[in-house]
């Protein structure tokens, strides 16, 4: 059997050095302490406790005996570790009812606590000293199993001709799913595994689930479903706050809540983060000098918010929000599943999107030369040609020093005279600094050329007449468009479509006695923040800030509709 203290040899150094926190080992004092949140249980040799895919399955606390944990790959089943005494299994997924990413086998009579998923979370938040070192576990054990170039039980077969095959891998690399990928135009395995499971060319991008299920390019909720870390049954849930939206600022107002005794469901469309999550690095949020990258930010946060209780569900889109008046529940919430789940309040937290420029044959190129974030899957498409930034933001600014370091040469586009007004000034200095970056001021582009990918571009200088050049690779972070068309109008919203709150609203659309809290919209009971706000700070430090005053005030509106019912 293979030694915990021994880490596979797929890791990095530093991983490798960390392994004595990923496969801890507790003592008798915590043990005994563990009995207190499960049942004591004797398994024989073979008994199977989990099988990969498996949802809402215990944590297993080892007293006696061994249990081998095994990967299932493409290439065949491969041993993880194997658990003895004072062990324990589980992954950040197990708080979340998720699907197992690995089986559990008992190889040595043993006896295990089996803690369930509630006493899991009653033990987290009770018992600090045991509580990180299990999440700390948790939180390492998925990021060695995203690390492990083997992928997992999940199959992606695609091409990156097929913009696709794009959306299905950022899906799954932002939601922290492992996956195994095949280009076709890369892969030599990838012919064997279109035979194999009998697709063709044609169908790509295909997903196979570790049933051998077949998807033949599959919307998110069905590969999420594939994978088993969608969400479950919704309708007729009741929760004290509904926070629709997983950014920064979302996942903050979770947090806050959630911590203090709220039940609290999060509904995110894509994946934690928001726009903040595709940054490859947050040089300027308080408390990360060496900066962090705006993933492992968001699952910091997710895991915070699940580990205080919070119910988080993605991919789930919202389609509309119905008041009920001054009855209890107050609001309702749509889903596009056609469930329904009531809130008695509401944090709208859905963000903004890039702005797309209208430029003809814009979407056809999406996915495939025009990408809309620069995480190191659109660098590598990149690795040693030249490309074009369009933003003057920090996003711009971020994604271009990322580029810097993958592409030959980097053209950040900006149609207005500076950056300065726009952009910070660290960001603005390292592109000055940079020897492969060109800066190029009241310049835009004007086409886009090519067949199924995009080819060359033209554009335009201030002044000066059309030229082009043959780059195949255009990174759009244009403006905000908020995302408020899933609120139909049920709060008030300016004339650009962000969410008016607090001092900013119309006196017409305000009926109470009571003026509204700062972060209130129309609608009492329902706050909005981060960048979907009007006139808000487009910043994760104030997005963050504003989602965790939000639940302050929340509790004031929460603490009056108790005294009037």
């Amino acid at each position: 059997m293979s030694d915990p203290t021994s880490p596979p040899s797929y890791l990095g150094p530093e991983a490798a050095s960390r392994w004595h926190q990923i496969f801890p080992t507790l003592d008798a004092a915590q043990l005994a302490l563990l009995r207190e949140y499960g049942p004591l249980r004797s398994y024989k040799a073979g008994t199977v406790l989990y099988k990969e895919g498996d949802r809402h399955t215990p944590m297993y606390v080892i007293v006696s005996g061994q249990i081998a944990i095994e990967r299932n790959t493409v290439d065949g089943t491969h041993l993880i570790a194997t658990a003895g005494p004072g062990m324990f299994t589980g992954d950040i997924g197990t708080l979340a009812g998720r699907a197992r990413l690995a089986d559990g086998r008992v190889v040595e009579d043993c006896e295990a606590i089996a803690i369930d998923e509630a006493a899991l979370h009653t033990l987290v938040v009770a018992q600090a000293e045991l509580s990180e070192t299990i999440m700390r576990a948790f939180i390492l054990r998925r990021v060695q199993i995203l690390e492990d170039p083997l992928g997992g039980g999940i199959i992606l077969i695609g091409s990156r001709q097929k913009s696709d095959t794009l959306r299905l891998r950022e899906f799954f690399h932002r939601n922290a799913q492992p996956l195994a990928y095949f280009d076709i135009d890369q892969h030599a395995a990838a012919e064997s595994l279109l035979e194999r499971f009998h697709v063709t060319a044609a169908d790509l991008p295909v997903l196979v689930s570790g049933q051998d299920q077949v998807l033949k390019n599959p919307s998110n909720r069905l590969a999420a479903d594939a994978a088993g870390f969608s969400p479950e049954r919704m309708h007729g849930k009741r929760y004290d706050l509904v926070v629709v939206g997983a950014g920064p600022a979302g996942l903050a107002a979770a947090v806050y809540a959630a911590s203090e005794g709220l039940a609290v469901a999060v509904l995110d469309a894509n994946a934690p983060g928001g726009q903040a999550g595709e940054s490859s690095k947050i040089e300027n949020y308080f408390g990360f000098p060496t900066g962090i990258s705006g993933q492992a930010l968001a699952g910091r946060g997710l895991s915070q918010a699940r580990k205080f209780g919070a119910e988080v569900a993605v991919p789930v889109e919202v389609m509309g929000l119905e008041c009920a008046g001054s009855e209890e529940p107050r609001y309702a919430i749509r889903l596009d599943t056609g469930e329904r789940i009531d809130a008695r309040a509401v944090i709208v937290a859905t963000g903004a999107r890039y702005r797309k420029p209208d430029l003809a044959r814009l979407e056809s190129f999406e996915g495939c030369g025009v990408y809309y974030a620069a995480s190191y899957m659109e660098a590598a498409f990149c690795t040693g040609q030249e490309v074009i930034v369009i933003g003057g933001g920090n996003s711009a600014g971020q994604a271009a020093v990322f580029l810097s370091r993958h592409a030959r040469h980097v053209h950040v586009m900006v149609r207005g005279p500076g950056l300065a007004a726009s952009m910070s000034q660290y960001l603005i200095q390292r592109l000055q600094a940079a020897p492969n970056v060109t800066i190029h001021l009241q310049t835009e582009i004007v086409e886009l050329i090519g067949d199924k990918e995009l080819q060359c571009v033209r554009y335009r200088h201030a002044g000066s007449a059309v030229q082009e050049s043959a780059i195949a690779h255009v990174f759009l972070f244009l403006g905000a468009e908020p995302n408020t068309g899933w609120l139909d109008k049920s709060v008030a919203l300016d004339d650009k479509g962000f969410v008016l709150t607090g001092p900013a609203l119309p006196s017409d659309r305000w009926k109470l006695a009571r003026a509204p809290y700062f972060l209130e919209t129309s609608r009492p009971g329902i706050f909005a923040v981060g960048d979907v706000r009007s006139n808000s700070v487009k910043r994760v430090a104030t997005a963050v800030g504003e989602g965790a005053a939000a639940v302050q005030s929340l509790h004031e509106v929460l603490s009056f509709q108790s005294r009037v019912h």
